[in-house]
């Protein structure tokens, strides 16, 4: 059952999740909403993951503004993970992915490869969520090797205007939306998350816990805005360090970094978790709706162009 809002602030009950084969299967998760200090809010839940399957295809051309870069994708690239979409079949899941089953009665998913918006080629992962626990999609890092756990990651995503918020009657306005997350065991470490601040759709930018346990330290400010642009988020994670850096298209954004903090939680990754999917306990209408492309993993930085 969902957390309830007071004072700024949530609580609710963590779920948990397991996967097998490939896909998951979740039991009970809510969460805990952001308060006006910039807190985040929490819920959902992580499991294991075995995913397979081959790379993105060779894209071309494509179409960015507002900070992205067009002329990405994964042709000619050596990044030690690339995905563009452009292996897929519209209106399926992305070729080398598996659903990652979300949580609550009905578990919807909606994530698909689409060719209505992209960032380059001519497809990006759509993704519709307008309930919460949306299922997202998974796939396996087994292949990085010691990548997997000290990496630099980037995506694009583009948030359909205007966004999806919550009246303040529910959790306060408050919309807690998950974009990229690693896996590790049992564990989920959420590297791409957001609150929104509805209704005037500003953000911020954390690291997530589903327990909500990071502390605080791991988040922006409310200085964002969903704007139907193409934009990138780029991570850098050490496991063995516990260490965590954030950049939106291409400016770190300092106060989230942070190293040595156990309470970050961070475990050995075995899988990548992209889609969106919130924690409050309400339906949105309309449903918050994102598209993601060019995703890549490496040793090194990889930028935004």
């Amino acid at each position: 059952m969902g957390g309830t809002n007071s004072a700024g602030a949530a609580s609710g009950v963590a779920g948990s999740q397991s996967v097998t084969g490939g896909t998951g299967a979740a039991s009970a998760g809510s969460g805990s909403v952001a308060g006006a200090a910039g807190r985040d809010a929490s819920g959902g839940v992580a499991g294991s993951s075995v995913a397979t399957g081959g790379g993105a295809g060779a894209t071309a051309g494509g179409a960015a503004s507002a900070g992205a870069s067009a002329g990405t994708g994964c042709a000619g690239k050596t990044y030690k993970f690339c995905e563009d979409f452009e292996s897929g079949t519209v209106a399926s899941l992305p070729t080398g992915w598996t659903s990652f089953k979300g949580y609550g009665a009905a578990s919807p998913s909606d994530q698909q490869v689409a060719s209505d918006q992209f960032h380059s080629g001519s497809k990006a992962l759509k993704s519709t969520a307008g309930t919460k626990g949306t299922s997202r999609i998974q796939r396996s890092l087994a292949s990085l090797g010691a990548t997997a756990t000290k990496h630099w990651g980037r995506i694009f995503f583009k948030v359909q205007s205007p966004s999806a918020t919550l009246p303040s009657s529910v959790n306060g306005g408050y919309l807690h939306t998950t974009f990229v997350s690693m896996l590790g065991g049992s564990a989920e470490n959420r590297l791409v998350d957001t609150v929104e601040m509805g209704p005037g759709h500003s953000y911020q930018w954390l690291y997530n816990l589903p327990s909500d346990a990071a502390g605080s330290g791991t988040e922006s400010g409310y200085a964002y805005t969903f704007d139907d642009a193409w934009h990138c988020a780029e991570w850098y994670v050490d496991v063995g360090s516990m260490s965590y850096r954030f950049f939106y298209d291409s400016k770190e954004i300092t106060q989230m970094a942070f190293s040595n903090k156990a309470a970050a939680q961070m475990v050995d990754y075995t899988a990548i978790v992209v889609g969106t999917s919130y924690y409050q306990d309400t339906t949105l209408s309309p449903a918050f709706v994102a598209w993601f492309d060019d995703i890549a993993v490496d040793d090194q930085q990889i930028h935004c162009n």
